[in-house]
Protein backbone atom coordinates (compact mmCIF):
# COMPACT_ATOMS: atom_id res chain seq x y z
CA UNK A 1 0.00 0.00 0.00
CA UNK A 2 1.47 3.58 -0.68
CA UNK A 3 -0.39 6.72 -0.06
CA UNK A 4 0.32 10.26 -0.66
CA UNK A 5 -0.78 12.86 2.53
CA UNK A 6 -1.50 16.14 1.35
CA UNK A 7 1.42 16.49 -1.61
CA UNK A 8 2.31 19.38 -2.78
CA UNK A 9 5.38 20.31 -4.82
CA UNK A 10 6.51 23.52 -6.58
CA UNK A 11 9.66 23.71 -9.79
CA UNK A 12 12.17 25.94 -8.23
CA UNK A 13 13.00 27.35 -11.32
CA UNK A 14 10.05 28.80 -12.74
CA UNK A 15 8.34 28.96 -8.97
CA UNK A 16 4.57 27.32 -10.38
CA UNK A 17 3.23 25.54 -8.22
CA UNK A 18 2.65 21.77 -9.96
CA UNK A 19 0.94 20.01 -7.24
CA UNK A 20 -1.24 20.81 -4.54
CA UNK A 21 -2.59 18.91 -1.58
CA UNK A 22 -3.29 15.09 -3.00
CA UNK A 23 -4.18 12.96 -1.45
CA UNK A 24 -4.16 9.52 -3.26
CA UNK A 25 -4.49 6.18 -1.43
CA UNK A 26 -2.99 2.49 -3.67
CA UNK A 27 -4.73 -0.85 -2.79
CA UNK A 28 -3.08 -4.35 -2.96
CA UNK A 29 -4.55 -5.79 -6.15
CA UNK A 30 -5.46 -2.38 -7.67
CA UNK A 31 -4.55 -0.66 -10.79
CA UNK A 32 -4.88 3.09 -10.49
CA UNK A 33 -4.70 5.25 -13.09
CA UNK A 34 -4.13 8.71 -12.83
CA UNK A 35 -5.28 11.43 -15.94
CA UNK A 36 -4.95 14.93 -16.55
CA UNK A 37 -4.15 17.20 -19.72
CA UNK A 38 -0.31 17.72 -20.20
CA UNK A 39 1.04 19.80 -17.44
CA UNK A 40 -1.06 19.05 -14.87
CA UNK A 41 1.73 17.19 -13.18
CA UNK A 42 0.88 13.63 -13.92
CA UNK A 43 4.87 12.65 -14.01
CA UNK A 44 5.82 14.38 -11.05
CA UNK A 45 2.98 13.05 -9.24
CA UNK A 46 4.41 9.87 -9.99
CA UNK A 47 8.34 10.84 -9.36
CA UNK A 48 7.47 12.09 -5.71
CA UNK A 49 5.08 8.63 -4.81
CA UNK A 50 8.75 6.40 -6.69
CA UNK A 51 10.51 8.53 -3.72
CA UNK A 52 12.55 9.60 -6.71
CA UNK A 53 11.87 13.66 -6.20
CA UNK A 54 10.98 15.04 -2.82
CA UNK A 55 7.94 17.35 -2.22
CA UNK A 56 7.73 20.53 -1.04
CA UNK A 57 4.85 19.68 2.12
CA UNK A 58 3.26 16.15 2.72
CA UNK A 59 4.20 11.91 3.23
CA UNK A 60 4.92 9.17 1.38
CA UNK A 61 3.74 6.56 2.65
CA UNK A 62 5.23 2.71 2.34
CA UNK A 63 3.58 0.27 4.87
CA UNK A 64 2.67 3.41 7.57
CA UNK A 65 6.46 4.84 6.65
CA UNK A 66 7.45 8.29 4.94
CA UNK A 67 9.68 7.13 2.52
CA UNK A 68 11.30 10.44 2.87
CA UNK A 69 12.10 10.31 6.65
CA UNK A 70 14.65 7.21 5.38
CA UNK A 71 18.38 6.75 4.61
CA UNK A 72 19.76 6.40 1.61
CA UNK A 73 20.32 2.78 2.38
CA UNK A 74 17.02 1.84 3.30
CA UNK A 75 15.18 3.87 0.31
CA UNK A 76 17.67 2.37 -2.12
CA UNK A 77 16.61 -1.04 -0.84
CA UNK A 78 13.16 -0.15 -1.01
CA UNK A 79 13.57 0.77 -4.51
CA UNK A 80 15.18 -2.54 -5.35
CA UNK A 81 12.93 -4.55 -3.54
CA UNK A 82 9.42 -2.73 -2.90
CA UNK A 83 8.44 -0.05 -5.39
CA UNK A 84 9.50 0.10 -8.68
CA UNK A 85 9.18 3.23 -11.28
CA UNK A 86 9.05 3.15 -15.11
CA UNK A 87 9.30 6.62 -16.57
CA UNK A 88 8.61 7.42 -19.89
CA UNK A 89 12.15 7.82 -20.88
CA UNK A 90 13.98 5.05 -21.95
CA UNK A 91 17.38 4.66 -19.68
CA UNK A 92 18.81 1.02 -20.91
CA UNK A 93 22.08 1.20 -20.95
CA UNK A 94 23.39 1.27 -24.28
CA UNK A 95 26.75 -1.20 -24.31
CA UNK A 96 23.92 -3.75 -22.64
CA UNK A 97 21.60 -6.19 -24.38
CA UNK A 98 18.36 -6.29 -23.34
CA UNK A 99 18.74 -9.29 -21.19
CA UNK A 100 21.69 -7.75 -19.31
CA UNK A 101 20.02 -4.62 -18.65
CA UNK A 102 16.71 -6.22 -17.39
CA UNK A 103 19.35 -8.02 -14.97
CA UNK A 104 22.21 -6.28 -14.37
CA UNK A 105 20.79 -4.74 -11.54
CA UNK A 106 19.85 -8.10 -9.49
CA UNK A 107 22.94 -9.72 -10.03
CA UNK A 108 24.87 -9.18 -6.66
CA UNK A 109 22.58 -11.21 -5.31
CA UNK A 110 20.63 -12.86 -6.67
CA UNK A 111 21.60 -16.46 -9.20
CA UNK A 112 22.08 -14.94 -12.99
CA UNK A 113 20.42 -18.35 -14.59
CA UNK A 114 17.34 -18.05 -12.42
CA UNK A 115 17.03 -14.09 -13.29
CA UNK A 116 17.61 -14.89 -17.30
CA UNK A 117 14.96 -17.55 -16.35
CA UNK A 118 12.03 -15.15 -14.79
CA UNK A 119 13.14 -12.21 -17.37
CA UNK A 120 12.61 -14.46 -20.56
CA UNK A 121 9.52 -15.74 -18.43
CA UNK A 122 7.96 -11.88 -18.60
CA UNK A 123 9.19 -11.19 -22.10
CA UNK A 124 7.05 -13.94 -22.96
CA UNK A 125 3.92 -12.86 -21.66
CA UNK A 126 4.92 -9.11 -23.49
CA UNK A 127 5.69 -10.63 -26.61
CA UNK A 128 9.36 -9.76 -27.01
CA UNK A 129 11.14 -12.99 -25.64
CA UNK A 130 13.38 -13.04 -29.05
CA UNK A 131 14.99 -9.58 -28.06
CA UNK A 132 16.71 -10.78 -25.32
CA UNK A 133 20.11 -10.68 -27.00
CA UNK A 134 19.74 -7.36 -29.19
CA UNK A 135 21.04 -3.91 -27.66
CA UNK A 136 18.03 -1.01 -27.01
CA UNK A 137 19.17 0.82 -30.00
CA UNK A 138 17.98 -2.16 -32.17
CA UNK A 139 14.66 -2.44 -30.68
CA UNK A 140 11.37 -0.22 -31.25
CA UNK A 141 9.83 2.62 -28.88
CA UNK A 142 7.01 -0.16 -27.58
CA UNK A 143 9.64 -2.67 -27.52
CA UNK A 144 11.84 -0.67 -25.52
CA UNK A 145 8.55 0.17 -23.18
CA UNK A 146 7.88 -3.75 -22.67
CA UNK A 147 11.79 -4.54 -21.72
CA UNK A 148 11.53 -1.85 -19.27
CA UNK A 149 8.53 -2.52 -17.56
CA UNK A 150 9.90 -6.72 -17.57
CA UNK A 151 12.94 -5.32 -15.38
CA UNK A 152 10.32 -3.40 -13.29
CA UNK A 153 8.60 -6.42 -12.30
CA UNK A 154 11.59 -8.86 -12.28
CA UNK A 155 11.81 -8.69 -8.38
CA UNK A 156 7.69 -8.93 -7.75
CA UNK A 157 7.86 -5.87 -6.37
CA UNK A 158 4.58 -4.56 -3.88
CA UNK A 159 4.42 -1.45 -6.30
CA UNK A 160 4.80 -0.45 -10.03
CA UNK A 161 4.87 2.91 -11.04
CA UNK A 162 4.68 3.93 -14.48
CA UNK A 163 4.26 6.73 -16.53
CA UNK A 164 2.60 7.18 -19.61
CA UNK A 165 3.19 3.23 -20.62
CA UNK A 166 1.27 3.23 -23.60
CA UNK A 167 2.26 6.45 -25.46
CA UNK A 168 2.81 6.46 -28.89
CA UNK A 169 2.48 2.78 -29.45
CA UNK A 170 -0.75 1.35 -31.13
CA UNK A 171 -3.78 -0.09 -30.01
CA UNK A 172 -2.42 -3.77 -30.21
CA UNK A 173 0.82 -3.00 -28.06
CA UNK A 174 -1.10 -0.50 -25.89
CA UNK A 175 -3.70 -3.36 -24.78
CA UNK A 176 -0.95 -6.05 -24.45
CA UNK A 177 0.69 -3.55 -21.72
CA UNK A 178 -2.65 -3.08 -19.77
CA UNK A 179 -3.48 -6.20 -19.89
CA UNK A 180 0.00 -6.82 -17.88
CA UNK A 181 -0.91 -4.26 -15.87
CA UNK A 182 -3.98 -5.45 -15.27
CA UNK A 183 -2.68 -9.22 -14.43
CA UNK A 184 0.45 -7.44 -12.06
CA UNK A 185 -2.18 -6.02 -9.67
CA UNK A 186 -4.60 -9.04 -9.86
CA UNK A 187 -1.43 -10.94 -8.40
CA UNK A 188 -2.21 -8.46 -5.12
CA UNK A 189 -0.31 -5.34 -5.59
CA UNK A 190 -0.50 -1.65 -6.63
CA UNK A 191 0.18 -0.24 -9.68
CA UNK A 192 -0.06 3.19 -10.39
CA UNK A 193 -0.05 4.40 -14.16
CA UNK A 194 0.19 8.19 -15.26
CA UNK A 195 -1.91 8.24 -18.56
CA UNK A 196 -3.77 9.80 -21.59
CA UNK A 197 -4.67 6.56 -22.51
CA UNK A 198 -8.28 6.17 -22.75
CA UNK A 199 -8.71 2.50 -22.98
CA UNK A 200 -7.19 2.84 -19.07
CA UNK A 201 -10.57 2.69 -17.83
CA UNK A 202 -11.45 -0.15 -18.88
CA UNK A 203 -8.49 -1.64 -16.83
CA UNK A 204 -8.12 0.64 -13.92
CA UNK A 205 -10.20 0.09 -10.38
CA UNK A 206 -9.65 3.80 -9.65
CA UNK A 207 -9.30 6.94 -11.93
CA UNK A 208 -7.49 9.98 -10.18
CA UNK A 209 -7.70 13.13 -12.01
CA UNK A 210 -5.22 16.18 -12.03
CA UNK A 211 -6.36 18.89 -12.39
CA UNK A 212 -3.44 21.70 -14.16
CA UNK A 213 -2.43 24.25 -11.43
CA UNK A 214 -3.26 28.11 -12.38
CA UNK A 215 -0.96 29.63 -9.91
Amino acid sequence: MLISENISFRYRKNKKQTLSDLNVKTDDGDLTAVMGESGSGKSTFLAVMAGILKPDQGKVLFNGEDIYSLDDRKLSDIHLRHISYVPQSNIMLKHLTVIENIICAFKETEDEGTLKERALALMDKLGISELGEKFPYELSGGELKRASLVRAVLMSPDILIADEPTTGLDKVTGDRILNFLREYADGKRSVLVATHDEHIKDYADKIVTIERSLR
